[in-house]
């Protein structure tokens, strides 16, 4: 067995030196693909995603009934398009809780929407 002082002298010292780069080069590169790493740009992406995800689960209900009290939303809703239902939810609620209306708010309302039709119409 070597000595210390032998492995901080000529070729073992090199060794060592590349073991220690090698090492902590592959703990990065398994941290980060395997380990479930992020840089911070992806840590705020995530974060602002699942902002937006608990704001949406929260909201999306309360578009979804204020949508079918209004008179006649519902009649106008089935009649469009599923393409553009969007626009006729934006037509009847124009905000929910101070949450102004936008295309991917719109978007999941109408999605909650067609879901509640779906429910009431395997009840009946």
């Amino acid at each position: 067995m070597r000595s210390r002082k032998a492995i901080s002298q000529g070729e073992a010292r090199t060794r060592f030196l590349q073991g220690i780069v090698f090492g902590a080069v592959a703990t990065m590169a398994i941290g980060f693909a395997w380990g479930g790493w992020v840089t911070g740009d992806s840590a705020r992406v995530m974060r602002a995603s699942a902002e937006t995800s608990g704001r949406m689960s929260v909201l999306v209900p309360l578009c979804v009934a204020q949508f079918t009290a209004a008179d006649g939303a519902l009649a106008k809703f089935k009649a469009t398009g599923p393409y553009s239902r969007e626009n006729v939810v934006g037509e009847f609620v124009k905000s929910v809780a101070s949450t102004n209306m936008d295309y991917s708010f719109a978007k999941a309302c109408a999605t909650g929407i067609e879901t509640e039709i779906g429910k009431t119409a395997t009840k009946t």
